[in-house]
């Protein structure tokens, strides 16, 4: 479940829809906050005020500032890496998608995967390598650990906003856009072949 996301803040809500705890840090509006997977009390936030926080709960002062943001654009999306407890990808407004080390708080990786902002990061349950990106450009993006493309779609008709990874199927995944679309997309197995001299037509 998303926290609701109000201008510099936001709150966790339990099931009972209590809020547990409110945290403000942000002088702009949140635009995503990722939990990590790794530990309960850390979690990553991000806001139009071009700041990129890392939070532990547990410390007297909770957040910190990652001054990672390579590209200089507004970051929109978080997601952490499932298997390395250290390390998060970001994507900006600009269509870059960079991958963050937070003990050096610098960017490891970036590349340019969309023309337009970048609305959702989801990394795959069952290849930690392969990370789906959806974007404002109408297309989901399928990246290996060097953020190159494997599979991409266009199948949308507007904004893409959001992707999920099926638990059962390692090839399937689901997005959803503003076209109203919800559009199940299978990625090839194995590579495609290279075209060679024997494929030409005669």
């Amino acid at each position: 479940m998303h926290p609701p996301v109000w201008s510099g803040s936001w709150r966790l809500r339990g099931t009972g829809r209590m809020v547990l705890n409110s945290y403000r840090a942000h002088s702009g509006q949140v635009t995503c906050v990722a939990a990590s997977p790794h530990q309960d009390s850390v979690f990553l936030s991000c806001g139009e005020d071009s700041r990129i926080l890392l939070w532990d709960t547990r410390c007297p002062k909770p957040a910190s500032q990652m001054g990672c943001s390579a590209s200089g654009y507004l970051p929109t999306s978080l997601a952490w890496h499932p298997q390395q407890s250290k390390v998060f990808v970001l994507g900006d407004e600009n269509g870059t998608v960079s991958l963050v080390d937070t003990k050096s708080a610098s960017c490891v990786l970036s590349s340019a995967v969309h023309s337009q902002c970048v609305t959702g990061l989801a990394f795959s349950p069952h290849s930690a390598p392969l990370l789906a990106s959806v974007s404002e450009d109408c297309s989901l993006a399928v990246l290996d650990s060097g953020l190159s493309d494997v599979f991409r779609s266009r199948a949308h008709r507007d904004f893409v906003r959001d992707a999920t990874w099926s638990p059962l199927n390692p090839s399937l995944l689901t997005t959803v856009g503003w076209d109203h679309q919800v559009i199940h997309h299978v990625l090839p197995t194995e590579p495609l072949p290279a075209p060679g001299p024997n494929s030409v037509a005669k």
